[in-house]
């Protein structure tokens, strides 16, 4: 870690939670480390591990050998996403904190579009891809057909028991 960030409450910490992602976490890391490093403020890269039973935490240890604002919380036993993402938030050091998936299925450079909303004063921050959700909202690469289904139906059954007028609801 560079010295004046370990001295200093970085800016951003970026948590991924991390459950059997061993065949795409490592470009994940790739594309969010790159993205940080090219930044001018301070941060972290968190990944907690929900106790995966495949090689995550092998490839994570390979991807972070030599690289500075890399930690991680390697938790042995599966609590679940919401769990995971809580830990990582409360062990996080940064000033803002962000959570994205170990898929990348929302690409880190929408911080850019978040940043300013943070500097503003607002105390959170929530990105949806889902323009019922949110105004504007979309996927720059729509999703196949039978993905966006499943997807729906699924999120149409847990809005519906669970969290009313909620369409993002991973």
């Amino acid at each position: 870690m560079r010295r004046e960030q370990e001295e200093m409450k970085p800016y951003l910490s970026v948590i991924i939670p991390a459950y059997n992602e061993e065949k795409r976490i490592s470009k994940t890391l790739g594309i969010v480390y790159d993205y940080l490093m090219q930044k001018p403020f301070s941060w972290e890269l968190l990944i907690v591990l929900d106790g995966p039973t495949d090689n995550t935490m092998d490839v994570i240890k390979t991807f972070a050998a030599g690289k500075e604002n890399i930690r991680w919380i390697d938790r042995k036993e599966n609590r679940g996403k919401g769990y995971t993402v809580r830990e990582g938030m409360l062990a996080a050091r940064g000033e803002i904190r962000l959570f994205t998936d170990a898929d990348n299925s929302t690409d880190i450079s929408h911080f850019d579009q978040m940043k300013p909303l943070f500097e503003k004063g607002f105390p959170v921050v929530i990105a949806s891809r889902d323009a019922k959700d949110v105004s504007g909202a979309k996927q720059a690469v729509p999703q196949p057909f039978l993905k966006r289904f499943l997807g729906n139906a699924g999120n149409l059954f847990i809005q519906m028991m669970a969290v009313p007028g909620i369409w993002d609801t991973q």
